[in-house]
């Protein structure tokens, strides 16, 4: 009769620790990430706006992409900088075997999120954008 030994540990038997340094780092590492794809996708989707639409005659009206672009935009990019901060964290350190600290971890990329949006908002402003 054959039998398989797995010489690996289980999970459960590897000792977890609280790691404050490695909870920065993968925070605004995830951070990242989350601005990476979501600016990326929302540049996609910003595009179709770009795309000729009909001009509606008197009484109709004209249904194209672009009447949902902005709208998706903001749902897809939301939902892409909340998987970021509140889910790829998470994920990461289970690979790794480490409770993010509970004093800075959820918090932390909240915080920063703001931080980037209020400084592309002032940006923006001084631009001329708005």
């Amino acid at each position: 009769m054959d039998v398989q030994v797995n010489d690996q540990p289980d999970l459960q038997d590897q000792p977890l620790y609280v790691d404050r340094p490695f909870t920065y780092k993968v925070t605004v590492a995830s951070l990242m990430v989350g601005v990476f794809l979501a600016g990326t996708s929302a540049w996609l989707l910003l595009s179709l706006l770009q795309l000729p639409t009909e001009q509606p005659t008197a009484g109709e009206t004209v249904w194209s992409p672009t009447q949902f672009a902005l709208p998706a935009t903001f749902i897809v990019s939301g939902g892409i900088l909340f998987w970021a901060i509140f889910g790829l964290p998470v994920r990461i350190a289970k690979r790794r075997g480490v409770i993010l600290d509970p004093e800075v971890y959820p918090w932390t990329g909240a915080v920063l999120i703001g931080v980037i949006a209020t400084i592309a908002f002032v940006v923006a402003i001084l631009s001329g954008r708005i």
